[in-house]
């Protein structure tokens, strides 16, 4: 199959005359279907070219593309450019909801803010957004069996429509961005990058992993990860060993950083 490449002109429209609530229950935003799986357009285009950090998730899950959705909307109606209008659904969108809380806590929490001089890694959301590109392997929303896709049924490498999401969107940000720091958050986005690396796109210098992923589904780790929790209050489904391990490599490759 052959991806269709989406992009923001081949959606403003649709936005802009539409309400939220046919946008969300219409397939008026999707964009192609390949066996259970479906890709929504997320307003999500924008680079930032001058990035230093590249915070990389699986993919916009549902919440994050109506956020984003309804903020590139408003802004549009408000009459902001399409450039403005892109980089307000960015920054609204992007790890919205408790996601970003957690990701925020787990980033302070090793020193992120410190290298990169600011009070705390809350502002790459705000007034330090020039810092940081906000990034996922599938820049779009997607949907298996209609809910979030979660990274690891089917794997992103080996399914074609999965991995054409990845060569279509995510390399050319790589290469829009040779010397940025790609923080990847979750297992299945390490393997990605990881295989990415090995390709020659991106050094093994350039990926700073070892964070649990931000999601409520992952409370348990991330509390570990952030001291909240001691070993013996863990359940069986937490390794402790390994969180501890990967911790303490991510700490000592920062430290080497020079951002």
């Amino acid at each position: 199959m052959t991806l269709p490449n989406a992009q923001f002109s081949d959606y403003k429209t649709v936005i802009q005359q539409h309400s939220l609530q046919k946008l969300f229950s219409s397939n008026l935003l999707r964009i192609t279907t390949f066996d259970s799986l479906q890709s929504f357009y997320a307003p999500f285009d924008t680079i930032n070219p001058h990035a230093k950090i590249v915070l990389v998730g699986i993919a916009p899950g549902q919440l994050q593309w109506r956020n984003a959705v309804t903020a590139c909307k408003d802004a549009l109606q408000q009459g902001y450019s399409d450039s403005e209008a892109l980089s307000i659904a960015k920054a609204t969108g992007a790890f919205s909801g408790p996601l970003r809380q957690n990701l925020i806590k787990i980033l302070d929490h090793v020193g992120l803010h410190e290298k990169l001089r600011i009070e705390t890694t809350a502002e790459l959301f705000l007034q330090q957004q020039h810092l940081v590109q906000h990034s996922s392997l599938l820049r779009q929303c997607i949907l298996n069996n209609g809910k979030n896709y979660t990274g690891t049924s089917p794997n992103m490498l080996r399914n074609a429509f999965l991995r054409q999401h990845v060569e279509h969107y995510f390399i050319p940000q790589i290469q829009n961005l040779p010397d940025a720091l790609y923080i990847p958050l979750g297992q299945s986005v390490i393997e990605v990058l990881n295989y990415l690396s090995s390709l020659g796109y991106l050094s093994q210098n350039q990926i700073l992993d070892g964070f649990p992923h931000p999601s409520g589904a992952n409370a348990e780790r991330i509390q570990y990860f952030l001291n909240l929790k001691t070993k013996d209050q863990l359940s069986n489904k937490t390794n402790p060993e390994k969180i501890d391990q990967a911790k303490q490599q991510l700490i000592e490759k920062l430290e080497r950083l020079e951002l």
